[in-house]
């Protein structure tokens, strides 16, 4: 996994791996707002990994908040119209 300051890059292409990497990150972090890039991945994987990331984190601590990255703007346009972003 790839890390700068606030931004997470799984390296795991496999989208359960990634949540794990992602989780196991989370566990050890203060970071109050977290990025992820998922843009190795493909729409239906980013996805997957992005509403259960969403998910662990709202359970974990409500106030932090989540961005995601993706390869195409149209994608994050579609996605930011469902809450999970925290």
């Amino acid at each position: 996994m790839t890390e700068c300051k606030n931004l997470i890059y799984p390296s795991a292409s496999n989208p359960v791996k990634a949540v794990q990497e992602i989780k196991k990150h989370l566990k050890k972090s203060e970071i109050h707002e977290i990025e992820l890039d998922l843009s190795s991945m493909n729409i239906l994987d980013a996805v997957k990994v992005l509403v259960l990331t969403s998910s662990y984190l709202y359970k974990k601590s409500p106030e932090e908040k989540l961005r995601f990255r993706f390869v195409s703007s149209d994608i994050e346009n579609i996605l930011s119209s469902f809450s999970l972003t925290n």
